[in-house]
């Protein structure tokens, strides 16, 4: 039986919000199992009879907060519910993903240090599904690299293609950079280099993109640094946010509308509401980690279940690792459809 282990510690919400998302991935994924990180005296009675032995509890109440030095996971509090978890991750052949809500930062460092890299790999690159057209564009990285090499962009845009064959189902995902304008000569000497050097992988690179392209569904993974990944991440979400509320005020104010506007805040919701979306991959670790909002409520959980479960399925390790490989087979990695 395939396990994700879920640190319910840390989140905005407490840990009995995650505790209900996760046994409602239970009932949602009858072959799946559960390894749960946190409190026991909190778990277990709230555990039903039927989940049996499809959940195992590892007890701790320690927690590393976001206020707290990321470095804590693997010097200093061994026994804190992100590191536990981790720990299990990479010991377990039965563990295939990690859910986590907590410090973005201790999952990050323990994700390097107690899980692991795979090959060529500095950090893991932190990618988003974004709303966009009609579909999904996978933002690679939004916040884990500040400063990548253009070498590390072209990692982020096979691994980031590899993803988006799996999540979107696209057996071609296009590929573009995110620049100041979509003209080959854009941008800085690094984004310059980082155009040439994704030319020249097996992907299907399309060339830059603006950050306006990617409401537009222009390509399938946008490959950046951190840094303008995150402020762009941010700007968009807040944009819809703000957006819906709008609506809301258009209704309140205008209640002949009110009809119209539910009905748009249906079609709005599923794309900017943070926790119908899941949570963000950090690619390149040995095994999925997933990070969700620290808002996150039981809906977050059972989304970023269902993924981690189609991930292991279809052996996402292994064909992220292709991906990194320069031998043929990276190639087949973008040319047999899933």
């Amino acid at each position: 039986m395939n396990r994700i282990v879920i640190d319910l510690m840390g989140s905005d919400l407490g840990p009995a919000e995650l505790l209900q998302g996760a046994l409602a991935a239970l009932e949602a994924l009858p072959g799946l199992g559960l390894v749960l990180v946190g409190d026991e005296a909190q778990i277990r009675p709230a555990l039903p009879a039927w989940a049996g032995a499809r959940v195992e509890i590892l007890h701790t109440t320690q927690v590393i907060g976001n206020r707290d030095n990321p470095a804590l996971v693997f010097r200093g509090r061994e026994d804190a519910s992100v590191a536990l978890a981790l720990d299990a991750l990479a010991r377990r052949e039965d563990c295939v993903g990690l859910l986590g809500a907590g410090s973005t930062g201790a999952l990050m460092v323990g994700s390097i240090f107690r899980l692991g890299l795979l090959p060529g790999l500095q950090a893991p690159a932190l990618a988003s599904p974004i709303p966009a057209g009609e579909g999904y564009t996978c933002l690679v990285d939004c916040g884990a690299n500040l400063e990548p090499t253009p070498q590390d962009l072209g990692r982020f845009a096979r691994m980031g293609s590899a993803y988006a064959r799996i999540l979107l189902d696209k057996p071609r995902p296009r590929v573009a950079l995110l620049n100041v304008g979509r003209e080959p000569g854009k941008g800085t000497q690094a984004l310059k280099a980082a155009y040439d050097h994704l030319s020249a992988l097996p992907i299907h690179f399309v060339g830059n993109a603006e950050g306006s392209d990617l409401a537009a569904g222009f390509c399938d993974v946008l490959v950046c640094d951190g840094w303008a990944g995150n402020v762009l991440l941010k700007s968009y979400e807040a944009s819809g946010l703000a957006a819906m509320e709008a609506v809301r005020r258009l209704a309140a104010e205008d209640p002949g509308t009110a009809s119209v506007c539910a009905r748009i805040l249906d079609r709005l919701d599923p794309m900017f509401s943070l926790n119908t979306r899941g949570g963000a991959i950090l690619l390149g670790t040995v095994k999925p980690v997933i990070k969700m909002h620290g808002c996150a409520t039981a809906h977050t959980v059972l989304a970023c279940a269902r993924q981690l479960d189609r991930l292991a399925r279809m052996d996402f390790p292994s064909r992220l690792r292709m991906a990194l490989e320069d031998a043929p087979a990276a190639a087949e990695v973008y040319s047999t459809p899933v």
